[in-house]
């Protein structure tokens, strides 16, 4: 793996397009004046180190001291205001947060592709808490064990061989026999059908 060598800390320039030298930068609420309204700001991600504001810059870097540092608040928006040395106004938005909107417009067609793409069922899925759950939702029957097991209703079998069924619900039974030609009678429940095999 490589690395690339890149400048992580953000530049703040002067209004020649110069690196600010003692200049101020505030961190506020969203929406309102970040110099009348701050943020609680600190000088670690953990929010321990509390960072006093105005922030100063040397070179164009917010500095801790003499060393270029991190500002940090909670939350994931807010205004900013950058002043120079004299106290000029350099910069200033009520709101650094990144929209949706910004990166694709909502568009009626693919707002329309969205709909046929997901449903309010199909979501709706991704929420069961286990297969139990998808199982009921769903609809899908428990499959019969290798060993057998119980079904309602009749059972067809898709292409040859023997499909049997009931046409009366008091039929219960579906056995059918096959034996040698001077075999008993094997029947015993309503719905059994016996065949004999052809006497030689």
């Amino acid at each position: 793996m490589t690395v690339r060598l890149d400048n992580p800390f953000p530049l703040f320039m002067d209004a020649e397009g110069d690196p600010l030298h003692n200049g101020y930068v505030y961190m506020g609420e969203p929406g309102q004046d970040p110099e009348t309204h701050p943020l609680p700001t600190f000088w670690d991600e953990g929010l321990t180190i509390t960072a006093e504001q105005p922030f100063r810059t040397r070179g164009g870097y917010i500095v801790d001291g003499a060393n270029p540092a991190f500002v940090f608040a909670a939350g994931d928006d807010y205004s900013i205001r950058v002043r120079d040395s004299a106290g000029g106004e350099l910069l200033f938005l009520a709101s650094t947060a990144l929209t949706g909107e910004q990166f694709q417009p909502l568009d009626s067609d693919l707002t329309a592709i969205a709909a046929l793409a997901t449903t309010t069922f199909g979501r709706n899925l991704l929420t069961l808490a286990n297969q139990a759950a998808l199982k009921t939702a769903t609809g899908i029957p428990d499959p019969l064990p290798l060993a057998g097991g119980n079904v309602t209703g009749n059972i067809g079998r898709q292409g040859s061989g023997t499909h049997l069924y009931h046409f009366s619900d008091t039929l219960t039974s579906g056995r059918v026999f096959l034996t040698d030609h001077d075999a008993a009678d094997p029947t015993s429940l309503p719905g059994d059908t016996w065949r004999k095999k052809v006497a030689p």
